[in-house]
């Protein structure tokens, strides 16, 4: 009887404690959560500033890790696998760069970036698609995944001699900025292609919460109005991954730590303005609104 009772007796604790958990998790779910007045609130601030929103807001604000990755490690043979199609290179190494000299194409490699240059390639768009452009792109990418993997889906703009079709890394269906490939398109074919690589390891340290999209506006918001020249502004896309906050260096152990970054894109803008979710603060000079 005492035993049967004991039995009852966790059976109704273990439930109190699940029901208790549950509570939590659905606490947490709200406080990571943004809600539709916060949705409202930023909306109606950026329009009073002249900023229009055509994109949706990301809602979802879970605590996030940051990432390890290290520098890469390429051979002659591996660069011109991917990017002369087996082609015998010469080189030339320099104070910061090397410089693979093929029969029609250069490829410019510094630390973890680099660039195909395809010199004999005609300019212009005037009989080609975006389609046609994403998918010689695309093609392209297929012969490298060996190497870097997979990536994201493309983003492809106009330009104006051809199409810049731009990918980011994926890392367990996070997206990785600082792993980016980006293929010039033209009528002639391939143009240039950029590369910007690191190997992920893996995640590193507790989560820690990171900021709302809202919050990461306002921070925008905020280095926008710095520049009395700025008068109005369109959004059109709002990403969060991982970026590299210190691109050209390692730490003190030798690895390259990724943080969470939201990625903010003006139609008028090329560069997107990058905010850390960590400490919600601009960072890359490049990407801010002074220059």
């Amino acid at each position: 009887m005492e035993w049967s009772n004991a039995k009852k007796f966790v059976i109704v604790l273990l439930v109190l404690l699940n029901l208790v958990l549950a509570g939590l998790n659905y606490r947490q779910r709200q406080e990571n959560t943004m809600t539709s007045a916060q949705e409202r609130a930023i909306f109606e601030l950026l329009s009073q500033n002249g900023i229009t929103l055509y994109t949706n807001l990301l809602t979802d604000a879970s605590p996030m890790s940051r990432l390890s990755a290290e520098m890469p490690s390429y051979s002659k043979e591996t660069l011109e696998r991917l990017f002369f199609n087996g082609e015998k290179t010469t080189v030339t190494v320099g104070a910061d760069s090397t410089v693979y000299h093929g029969k029609d194409s250069t490829l410019t490699m510094e630390g973890a970036s680099g660039t195909l240059e395809r010199n004999g390639v005609r300019m212009g768009k005037e009989n080609l698609s975006p389609i046609v452009a994403e998918r010689t792109a695309e093609r392209f990418l297929e012969q490298t995944e060996f190497f870097f993997g997979v990536y994201d889906e493309p983003v492809v703009q106009e330009k104006e001699d051809g199409f810049l079709v731009s990918y980011n890394g994926v890392y367990k269906r996070e997206s990785i900025f600082s792993n980016s490939f980006s293929v010039f398109v033209t009528e002639g074919g391939i143009r240039r292609v950029m590369v910007s690589y690191c190997p992920v390891l893996g995640y590193t340290g507790e989560k820690k919460d990171i900021c709302h999209s809202d919050e990461a506006l306002l921070t925008f918001l905020r280095e926008w109005r710095k520049n009395e020249e700025k008068t109005e502004a369109a959004i059109n896309r709002i990403e969060l991954g991982y970026d590299r906050i210190e691109p050209n260096r390692k730490s003190a152990d030798g690895m390259v730590y990724l943080e969470p970054c939201y990625r903010i894109y003006l139609m008028e803008r090329e560069e997107p303005y990058l905010i850390n979710a960590y400490t919600c603060q601009m960072v890359k000079k490049e990407y801010s609104a002074a220059e």
